[in-house]
């Protein structure tokens, strides 16, 4: 059975429904739900009606970037269907009203480093994040909130997940909104978030996925401080051929860093670590 039949059969099962939102979120009114169809895994997402309107907001915005991107085949993505509420199967006794989104689960896309064999497979698994990213910039989108747990791997390719935050480039966004974690010090000085702060995101990503650390700081002033002026890459030996990729990518003054992926490739291909 495809994975839009079932959507629209009463007679097939949702099974094992489990809340999965965090208790913050929760509280906002966001739902996350994971089930199964037949031995595969789904997340449902969706905002209780008439709660926090910034979260709904959030939420309202991804599913128009799901429809405004389902007008064109785009291989970033993981399957996905947007429902109205009330299709789900009543025995569940979920929200009625609005839209959710289903998409289908999938692994981690940066998992253990030491798993990857030799730096073949390492630039070969940048190249396919990068190749993902560009994708959604080549339409004219910016994700603006770029984590870890948003790649995933989905049929050898890597695909992005969560939009909530993400724009059209040729927009602009009044309201700043993303994980102090990943933010390009620019954004901690008020300027807007672009595509160059979405390659500083990915330069993060990749630096503690290479370095199998995970950067801490206690406040919102000790991650600008640590982006702003702290943090220095420093790489395992066995990957410091990578080292002028991920400078070009976590410059800290935003002129000085990679404008595009195609610059974040071009680097790649000078050091002779992507193959033709």
């Amino acid at each position: 059975m495809s994975f839009t039949t079932w959507i629209s059969d009463p007679n097939v099962h949702w099974n094992n429904l489990t809340l999965d939102t965090k208790k913050r979120s929760y509280d906002f009114g966001r739902r996350l739900y994971t089930f199964q169809v037949e031995k595969k895994k789904y997340w449902l997402k969706f905002h209780v009606a008439d709660t926090d309107p910034v979260i709904e907001c959030a939420f309202q915005c991804e599913l128009d970037f799901y429809q405004l991107a389902s007008k064109k085949s785009q291989h970033f993505l993981l399957p996905y269907h947007i429902i109205q509420m009330e299709q789900t199967p009543q025995c569940l006794n979920l929200e009625t009203k609005g839209s959710g989104l289903i998409l289908l689960d999938a692994e981690n896309f940066f998992t253990d480093v030491l798993l990857s064999k030799n730096i073949a497979s390492i630039q070969q698994k940048i190249g396919h994040a990068l190749d993902a990213l560009d994708h959604m910039h080549q339409i004219g989108w910016i994700h603006g909130d770029l984590k870890v747990e948003h790649f995933r791997l989905y049929e050898g390719s890597c695909r992005l997940i969560d939009f909530e935050q993400s724009f059209q480039s040729h927009c602009s966004i009044p309201i700043m909104n993303a994980t102090p974690h990943y933010m390009a010090p620019e954004l901690f000085h008020g300027e807007a978030k672009s595509i160059q702060s979405d390659l500083y995101a990915l330069g993060m990503i990749v630096y503690e996925w290479l370095t199998q650390t995970k950067l801490q700081a206690k406040t919102y002033h000790d991650w600008a401080v640590l982006h702003c002026q702290q943090l220095q890459i420093q790489l395992p030996q066995d990957f410091t051929c990578l080292f002028p990729f991920l400078n070009g990518l976590m410059q800290k003054h935003i002129e000085l860093r990679f404008k595009s992926v195609a610059d974040a490739k071009d680097c790649l291909n000078t050091i002779g670590l992507l193959r033709t």
